[in-house]
């Protein structure tokens, strides 16, 4: 008993603990306003952008390479070694890029899956004059497309950086395989 003596006397656990005022009605309705203030922020923060997604203009390149990369071989089956493995990476990007729009815009679906829309470079209307002439053209198609995911990875959200990056860096490896 000495023990429960020794606490009462110091004021520690005796009794209940000192209350503390109930927040006043002011006080609960001003947090209560703020709550959805910050919330309707923060869904406004996640509003989905209108017009086209910044991915469907690499995807457009990565189907134009692709297309240009078949039509040289066709045109030129000597090339095929060189140009397969170009067209068969352009078109995997074209499905990897493809498939992040939809995933992040269900709106954009139609317009990735269109096989022309805004942005879209048209194949060309006749092959190049010669082997040279056609690898030289992708070659610039490459390094263009590899300029331009470069400049998209700095401002694109940090989960689709990857993605633009790999795309700018394998560009950049045919570009100058293809020199």
């Amino acid at each position: 008993m000495v023990a429960a003596d020794t606490a009462d006397a110091a004021g520690r656990g005796a009794g209940p603990p000192p209350s503390r005022p109930a927040p006043s009605r002011r006080t609960v309705l001003a947090g209560a306003a703020a709550l959805v203030a910050a919330t309707g922020l923060a869904a406004a923060g996640c509003a989905r952008d209108e017009g086209p997604d910044e991915l469907e203009a690499p995807l457009a390149a990565a189907r134009a390479d692709a297309t240009a990369a078949a039509a040289a071989v066709a045109a030129f089956p000597e090339l095929g070694s060189r140009l397969t493995p170009v067209r068969e990476a352009r078109s995997a990007h074209a499905d990897a890029l493809a498939a992040e729009i939809r995933r992040a815009r269900p709106d954009r679906t139609e317009a990735v899956d269109a096989p022309t829309g805004p942005g879209v470079r048209p194949a060309p209307a006749q092959p190049p004059a010669s082997a040279a002439a056609a690898v030289t053209a992708l070659r610039g198609s490459l390094g263009a497309a590899r300029d331009a995911a470069g400049a998209l990875a700095l401002t694109t959200a940090s989960y689709r950086c990857g993605l633009v990056t790999s795309v700018a860096a394998s560009c950049a490896g045919y570009a100058t395989v293809l020199a």
